[in-house]
Order: structure tokens, then C-alpha cells, then sequence
């Protein structure tokens, strides 16, 4: 009967896949989402450390965690509280499998590596005045383009600029889309809009559309939920890219454990992905503000996340952080927790600590860029599986944050 049910299962993908071009092989089985409260920071390390454990949120003092039903036993014994949030991993993924219908809007639908990839080619050809389109920073393990998109229409050398990164997350399908949609509106606002033209007139958006290509195609084609990107490994293949940037590589929140979820890699930048991420921020003088988007917990995230120390810049970080969830919340009343990173748990080799550090700024003239992370929607329902319905909204309502966030830091840049 369990064989039935599986074959079942897999029927149900395949016969999606031909009818969507969505593929996958990996079936989630006995697995489920619990949500795990009061969880203390020795807890959390041992399951963000532990094979098996996949943490999907963070937020005040709970956690998401996917797990398979007899790992149920292994939480409790770490005396660890959590509830049901999803019953069935699998029925979750199908539903959201059945929502991927091919729309006439680009931004109803989630899209692959190659579409996105000749959709931001045709955005630099139309908007060629005010785009210049670098098809690759830089290769993937596999081999696969990490492009960037520049956005300005100042001539001055000394531009300021804004430098976001999308997609580091494999799975989080929500971050490239937003990114896309944030593009889109300036490029189309441009001269129709007084805001927007009187930015771009004087600042620079740096858009890196996949931190971890490899990942992100193999979400379609394989494992829905991968998170890594795709080095192979023994006996577990990947590292996660939000864990191997050059600052405070190793010093908590992360594991040496190549099975692991938050799997930091063998040494700091060790992964190509992450090394042209470094090497593209560090060759451009003038970054203010930086952004690394994620999902999902709907989150504003500000440095430090390896240490409760306050940064320097705490006090305007916190307003910073602050106004852009006011701004947010005014759209469709979705609120962001603005806070510390460690105010979750702590965190290190993080894209967005490092967009603040020494070792990312010391190419970067007096400036010191606002380095943040913003984790999208939603808050658990739907989790890493947001319904394409959802991209427009969740797109909506970050523009007035990400208008307020350049003018705030092109009026009041951070320095070192």
C-alpha cells in the first residue's frame, strides 16, 4: 500500500513536470514542519548542526524546522516544545506544484535560470540608456553565468551605489523574483516617475540576479527544497553560501559537517559562487547600502550576527530598519521584524555582515556599506513554497522600503 502511494506520488510529479516544465525527482516522504518555541541558543545550535535537521525559520524564540516523523524522538529528548505545521512536506510541495500554470504576466509565474537569465538580457536591450548588462562576474562550480545588472542614469564617476544580491538560498524562489520586480519598476518609472527618475539620476543599482545558480536549477529539476549550492561532497554534496563569506567565518550558527544545512564549506570563501560575489562587490568604490534577499520570516536583518556587540552604526542601522518596516506594513499591512540578526540566533560567514565588514569595504573609499538582510514572505504558511500569486504583492510592498533605504543612505551615508 505504501509502494502504491509513492508510485502514486510520482505519477503526480511527472505528469506535472511534461504539462509545466518542472521537474523533480526527490520525494518527501514521512516528512513534516514542526515549530519548535522557547528553543535556547545551546538547543538551537545542536539542531542547526544536526544531519536530518532543516531549519525553514526563525522568529522571536521559535524555529521551522523540516524533519522526517521518527526525528520527532531526537527533538524531544533535546527537551525541546513544538508543534504541527505542516503534516505532509510532500502534499506541500504538490500544492504548490499545481499553482505553477503558465500566465501572460511575467511576474505571475516563477521562472528558470535560462528564462530569467534572456529576460534580464531583453531589459538591457530596451532600457540600454540607463542598463549595462554584465553577463558573467564570474562562473559557478558548475560552470553556470553569475550576471549583474547596473542600473543609473548618471554620468558622474563618483556615482553612490546600491548593491543587491538575490537567490543565494536554492530554494527560495521568492528573493530572485522580487529582485526582478524591484528592477522592472525602476526601469519602467524612469522618466514617469519623479521619485524614481531623481533617483536614478543620482545613485547606481548593482543587481546580482543568482548568487547560486547551480542551486536555484536544480530546485527544477530535482530536490524543490535544496538550499545548497551544488560542490560535491562525501558523503553529502554542497555548502551554504550564507555561511562562507569572509568575515567571521566559523564562529557559531554554522556547521563542519558537510551534511549539514548551514554547512560553512572547508575555509572561507572557499566557493566560486561566493569568491565573484566578493571579488564584483570589492572592484566598485561607493557602495552605501547592500542587500542580500531571502526567505522566508519577513525580516529586516542588520549586522552583527556573530556577536551581541552593537555595530558602530547600531543607532541608524535600528531607524533605518525601523522606517522600512513602517514603510512596508503601509502597502498590504504585512508586517517586518526589524532587529539584530543575532538577535535570532547567531549567525557567521553571512553575505550581509560582510557587506559591513573591513574586508568588503577597504576598496570602498570612506564609505562603509549598510549591509542588511531581507527575509520575504511569508511568515510559515506557505513558508519556502510561496504561491506565484504572491510575487507582485510581496514586490509592491518592498519598493517604498527600498526607496526610502537609498535616499536615506544617499543622504546620510555610513563612514568609516
Amino acid at each position: 500500500m505504501k509502494t502504491t502511494a509513492l508510485l502514486v506520488l510520482l505519477v503526480g510529479v511527472l505528469i506535472y513536470s511534461a504539462s509545466a516544465g518542472y521537474s523533480r525527482t526527490k520525494i518527501y516522504e514521512d516528512e513534516i514542519v514542526v515549530r519548535c518555541t522557547n528553543v535556547s541558543r545551546v538547543q538551537y545550535q545542536a539542531i542547526s548542526t544536526q544531519p536530518g535537521m532543516d531549519i525553514w525559520s526563525i522568529k522571536d524564540d521559535s524555529i521551522d524546522v523540516r524533519i522526517s516523523r521518527e526525528s520527532e524522538m531526537w527533538l524531544r529528548q533535546l527537551g525541546v516544545y513544538c508543534t504541527m505545521v505542516h503534516d505532509s512536506v510532500e502534499l506541500l510541495i504538490q500544492q504548490f506544484e499545481q499553482k505553477l500554470t503558465v500566465q501572460q504576466e511575467w511576474f505571475e509565474e516563477y521562472h528558470t535560470y535560462e528564462e530569467i537569465i534572456q529576460w534580464y538580457e531583453e531589459l538591457a536591450n530596451q532600457y540600454s540608456e540607463i542598463v549595462k548588462y554584465e553577463p558573467s562576474i564570474g562562473k559557478s562550480y558548475e560552470g553556470r553565468d553569475q550576471p549583474a545588472v547596473h542600473i543609473t542614469a548618471s554620468s558622474t564617476s563618483d556615482t553612490l551605489k546600491m548593491y543587491f544580491q538575490c537567490q543565494i538560498h536554492a530554494r527560495e524562489w521568492i528573493s530572485g523574483a522580487v529582485c526582478g520586480y524591484i528592477v522592472n519598476y525602476l526601469l519602467e518609472n524612469y522618466g514617469n516617475n519623479e521619485d524614481v527618475t531623481k533617483l536614478l539620476d543620482t545613485v547606481e543599482f548593482i543587481f546580482v540576479p543568482f548568487v547560486n545558480p547551480d542551486g536555484y536549477a536544480y530546485t527544477w529539476t530535482n530536490d524543490r527544497l535544496w538550499r545548497k549550492n551544488r560542490r560535491p561532497g562525501s558523503p553529502c554534496a554542497g555548502v551554504d553560501l550564507n555561511r562562507n563569506y569572509n568575515d567571521h567565518w566559523n564562529e557559531g550558527g554554522s556547521s563542519s559537517n558537510p551534511c549539514s544545512e548551514t554547512y560553512h564549506g572547508a575555509g572561507p570563501a572557499s566557493e566560486p559562487e561566493t569568491q565573484n560575489t566578493e571579488n564584483y562587490f570589492r572592484s566598485h568604490t561607493g557602495i552605501v547600502g547592500a542587500i542580500d534577499w531571502h526567505s522566508y520570516s519577513q525580516l529586516l536583518l542588520r549586522p552583527y550576527g556573530w556577536t551581541s556587540t552593537d555595530s558602530p552604526d547600531e543607532a541608524q542601522l535600528s531607524a533605518l530598519g525601523d522606517e522600512m518596516s513602517d514603510r512596508i506594513f503601509a502597502v498590504h499591512g504585512k508586517f517586518y521584524t526589524s532587529q539584530k540578526s543575532i538577535g535570532l540566533y547567531p549567525t557567521s560567514g553571512t553575505a550581509s555582515d560582510w557587506f559591513y565588514s573591513d574586508n568588503a569595504n577597504e576598496n570602498n573609499g570612506e564609505y562603509r556599506a549598510a549591509g542588511f538582510t531581507i527575509e520575504l514572505r511569508d511568515t510559515g504558511l506557505y513558508g519556502f513554497l510561496l504561491p506565484p500569486d504572491q510575487i507582485i504583492p510581496n514586490g509592491e510592498e518592498m519598493i517604498p522600503a527600498v526607496m526610502y533605504y537609498a535616499n536615506s543612505l544617499l543622504e546620510n551615508p555610513l563612514k568609516k
